[in-house]
C-alpha cells in the first residue's frame, strides 16, 4: 500500500469516528422521530425512529468503505489488476465524505428547522468536483465509474467516456453551486441527476458508432 491510499485510509476511519462520535454527543438531543428523506424542495418528507435515523447513514458508510476500496478481492484477475491502478483508495475516501456530510446534515435538519438547505446543495457540488479529477484515472471494472454495457465492453468506449463523464462532472457541479447560493435543492439535485446521465448516453452513441449495438 503506498503512502496516499494510507493517509486516505486513515482520513477515511477518522471520518467515521468522528461521524459517529459527534451523533452520540448529540444523541440526546435529537427528536424521537428524525428525518431520512428529504423531497426536492429540502424540506423532510420521510421520518423514522431515532435509533434509525441517527445511525443509518454511518452504518452505510461504514458498510460501503470496505466495499469501494478492497472489492478487488472479489473480482478476476484482470479485472482486479484494473481495480487496483484506479485511484480506489480516494475513491472510498471520497464516498465516506459525502455520506459522513449527508449525516451532518440530517443533524442539523433534525436540530433545527427540517430542511436540508444550502449546505447539501454544496456538498453536492463539491462531490461531483471530485469525481471530475478521478473518472479519467478510473480503469475498467464493474465496481467504480460509469458502468454500463457499453462501458465495460471496451478499454476504449471506458476511457473516452470517463474523459467525457467528468467534464459533465463538472458542469453538474457548477450548476449546483449555483443551487446552493440561490437556495435551490431541486436545481441541484437535477444537475447532478442530469450530468450523470449524459455520459451513460455518450458511451452508448460511442459504441453504435463503432458498431458494437445497432
Amino acid at each position: 500500500m503506498n503512502r496516499a491510499g494510507s493517509l486516505c485510509d486513515r482520513a477515511s476511519v477518522a471520518l467515521l469516528v468522528g461521524g459517529a462520535a459527534l451523533t452520540a454527543a448529540l444523541y440526546a438531543r435529537l427528536p424521537a422521530t428524525m428525518p431520512v428523506h428529504f423531497g426536492l424542495d429540502g424540506r423532510a418528507d420521510g421520518f423514522a425512529p431515532k435509533i434509525v435515523g441517527a445511525w443509518l447513514l454511518l452504518v452505510i458508510a461504514a458498510a460501503l468503505w470496505p466495499f469501494v476500496r478492497f472489492g478487488a478481492r472479489l473480482l478476476p484477475v484482470g479485472a482486479r489488476e484494473r481495480y487496483e491502478r484506479s485511484p480506489v483508495a480516494l475513491a472510498a475516501l471520497m464516498t465516506t465524505a459525502f455520506l459522513v456530510g449527508i449525516q451532518l446534515c440530517v443533524l442539523s435538519a433534525s436540530l433545527r428547522d427540517g430542511t436540508f438547505g444550502r449546505g447539501f446543495s454544496l456538498l453536492l457540488a463539491v462531490f461531483w468536483f471530485a469525481l471530475a479529477l478521478i473518472y479519467p484515472k478510473v480503469r475498467r471494472n464493474p465496481f467504480l465509474g460509469v458502468r454500463v454495457r457499453w462501458t465495460l465492453a471496451s478499454d476504449e468506449n471506458w476511457a473516452r467516456t470517463h474523459r467525457f463523464a467528468g467534464q459533465c462532472c463538472v458542469a453538474g457541479a457548477l450548476v449546483a453551486l449555483v443551487g446552493a447560493a440561490v437556495g435551490s435543492v431541486a436545481l441541484s439535485i437535477s444537475a447532478i441527476i442530469v450530468s450523470g446521465l449524459v455520459p451513460v448516453g455518450f458511451s452508448f452513441w460511442m459504441a453504435r458508432r463503432e458498431g458494437r449495438v445497432r
